[in-house]
């Protein structure tokens, strides 16, 4: 059986972690855990599990091209896809599907977000090559589920049907965006609900099936587009039909529609890094709750603090108690944990005043 290729999408902003993530170096390309690594590579890291080098696309805009680039040294120019617009996924993955359709047609692809935790890494490789084996055998698309620990209003959510089932692999019922704190609540109690990780298996045949049925006039632009993909005429074809692609999430284009959709359970420890509340949890904290990632910081008299401090500035904290304290050169944050859900306002009304300089 020949190795899957691997999507990795790295097209976000993460402006809910400003002052660190910007426009300019988004989370993906940051060390936000100080474990020497970026989100971009330890994701990276994960997909040479599954599969060989060459075989590992990074989906990105072009302005970060760059970025990819110094980071992961060893990627082949067609191995980056440079999206020239933000279209959201649905278009960032029928792009990549299509690019690896022109070197494998009969090919496995796994699609992950690059803004994931996940510690486990052995359980990992383990579910998704239990994914692989099945969608082998079986015209389906499999999203990775993750047993749900709290009820966290940040996630979407998937109900599964625990009755019916092959192995960890079960029909899926129905997709929840993100919910109210009461029907988090519920659902949590309820047992019959996973986390929606965004992690997608599929052969590439039922990928482009589907889009062709559900996302249809997209589907022809890049039918069109196919035999210009991984040539040097590529991206002149992609700057021509992308203004002309539907901007829409790959979950809503697709698999809330697709009939031949199943969760695979993933057993293994899992945050999505969107909020600074994901990062403190998945931090390594001190004696007293603090999760500090600075050359310089020096806490007193604070408790359950997230603190992040880029390069080597000198920071003294005293009698803070659950609070994120996030400084760069853009800008400073101090906030209380519980109020970290009104920074994206926040945001949004400091840019009417002071424009796109600090962003």
């Amino acid at each position: 059986m020949s190795k899957p290729y691997v999507i990795i999408m790295a097209g976000g902003i993460g402006s809910r972690l400003w002052p660190i993530s910007t426009h300019q170096k988004p989370k993906q390309f940051l060390d936000l855990l100080g474990l020497g690594q970026s989100l971009l590579q330890l994701t990276y890291e994960r997909a040479r599990l599954l599969t060989v080098d060459d075989h590992i696309l990074v989906v990105v805009n072009r302005q970060w091209l760059h970025l990819v680039e110094e980071q992961l040294p060893t990627l082949q120019k067609f191995q980056i896809v440079g999206e020239p617009l933000r279209k959201n996924t649905a278009t960032a993955t029928i792009y990549a599907v299509n690019k690896v359709a022109n070197l494998d047609p009969t090919a496995d692809v796994v699609i992950m977000p690059c803004d994931h935790i996940i510690l486990n890494t052995g359980k990992f490789q383990q579910t998704i090559k239990t994914a692989i084996k099945h969608v082998a055998k079986h015209a389906e698309i499999l999203t990775v589920g993750i047993k749900v620990s709290r009820p966290e209003v940040n996630y979407g959510y998937i109900q599964y049907l625990k009755e019916d089932h092959t192995g960890p692999i079960y029909p899926v019922k129905t997709f929840t965006e993100k919910p109210t704190k009461e029907i988090a609540n519920a659902f949590h109690r309820s047992g019959d609900f996973l986390w929606y990780s965004g992690i997608k298996i599929a052969k590439i045949k039922v990928i482009l099936d589907l889009f062709e049925q559900y996302l249809t006039e997209t589907a022809q632009l890049f039918e069109e587009a196919r035999p210009y993909l991984n040539t040097d005429e590529e991206e002149r074809c992609i700057d021509k039909i992308y203004p002309q692609c539907e901007t829409l999430p790959f979950r809503q284009a697709i698999l809330y529609n697709a009939p031949n959709v199943k969760v695979i359970l993933g057993d293994f420890s899992w945050s999505d890094i969107t909020l600074w509340g994901e990062v403190y949890s998945a931090h390594e904290q001190d004696y007293m709750g603090n999760a500090v990632t600075g050359a310089q910081v020096a806490m007193y008299d604070a408790s359950n603090c997230l603190v992040e401090v880029a390069g080597d500035k000198l920071v003294i904290i005293n009698g803070l108690e659950n609070y994120i304290v996030a400084d760069s050169p853009n800008g400073l944050l101090i906030c209380p944990r519980d109020k970290e859900g009104e920074i994206k306002n926040m945001l949004l009304d400091l840019k009417r005043s002071a424009g796109d300089k600090y962003w």
